[in-house]
């Protein structure tokens, strides 16, 4: 069987130095020490709240099958328990970073005993709560540093269905006008593999003023706000994605995309008429 080493990058100090009952260690809070050739891989970790800590149970022993649970008449395979007698005796444990001071980090959650080695420090991902971002803390930390980091990481992942369900919640309703925009403004950034963090790295240039805009600003992040958007009334479905260096690409409309809109959805164009242009909200027009 092949065999991997790994190198310590740091080491854990704290007052429990024997394994002891892990929700005494999570109650504690440790320090991570980080050892000098990899002082500079702490760069922006502050930025953090939370993050995940990769260790050796360098006090355990090996174990291949079975183990028991929390409860002394439960046994369960080790893959389904979080025990430190493992076939390979790695530990993951998700922390809150409360401060760095220089290569050390003080943290708070980590069930690792005094001495134990640390082998690698990672930010925590949050891709599994996508479903309970509004309740998650550690999705909302990465937020306030990031704030346009799931838009894009749809954008690359080409998921516009659920780029529209964000851009509706801007926009206030699903429509054709707005599911082009989202859809022309992906294939936009992809094709320029383009990037915005809203200071005005791109420019977007819009010909019309309709739904089809508001899919454009969601999608790109250019905004009339942060000086990025720019209105040309044309009245063309269509809009262009540049960077400042002028290198950019258009994207337009089909000649038939209303025949094509039409025979998907006969009704459009009449519930369109009633429900945007005469401002008719009746509650049956505004469900279909």
């Amino acid at each position: 069987m092949k065999t991997y080493k790994f190198n310590a990058v740091g080491v854990v100090r704290n007052e429990i130095d024997e394994p002891t009952d892990y929700r005494e260690l999570k109650a504690k809070t440790s320090m991570i020490e980080i050892f000098k050739d990899y002082a500079d891989a702490l760069l922006g970790i502050e930025e953090n709240e939370y993050i995940d800590i990769i260790f050796h149970f360098h006090k355990s022993e090996h174990k291949l099958q079975t183990n028991t649970s929390s409860s002394p008449d439960v046994l369960r395979g080790v893959f389904a328990t979080r025990s430190p007698k493992r076939p390979n005796l790695i530990g993951v444990t998700n922390v809150k970073l409360l401060k760095r001071k220089g290569n050390v980090l003080i943290v708070k959650g980590l069930d690792a005993v005094n001495g134990t080695p640390v082998l690698d420090i990672k930010n925590s991902d949050t891709s599994l709560f996508a479903d309970e971002y509004d309740n998650n803390t550690i999705h909302q930390d990465k937020l306030k540093n990031n704030p346009r980091i799931d838009i894009r990481n749809n954008i690359f992942a080409n998921r516009t269905d659920i780029l529209m369900i964000k851009a509706a919640q801007m926009h206030g309703h699903y429509c054709p006008g707005l599911a082009m925009g989202v859809m022309a403004a992906v294939h936009a950034m992809n094709k320029m593999e383009a990037d915005s963090d809203g200071m005005e790295d791109l420019l977007a240039i819009t010909e019309t003023n309709n739904c089809f805009s508001d899919g454009i600003q969601f999608v790109t992040g250019c905004t009339f706000g942060n000086n990025s958007l720019i209105y040309k009334d044309l009245g063309k479905i269509a809009f262009t994605l540049t960077k400042r260096d002028g290198k950019g690409i258009r994207v337009s409309a089909k000649p038939n995309s209303q025949d094509i809109i039409n025979d998907i959805f006969q009704d459009f164009k009449n519930l369109y008429q009633k429900v945007v242009a005469e401002q008719n909200r009746d509650p049956e027009l505004l469900a279909e």
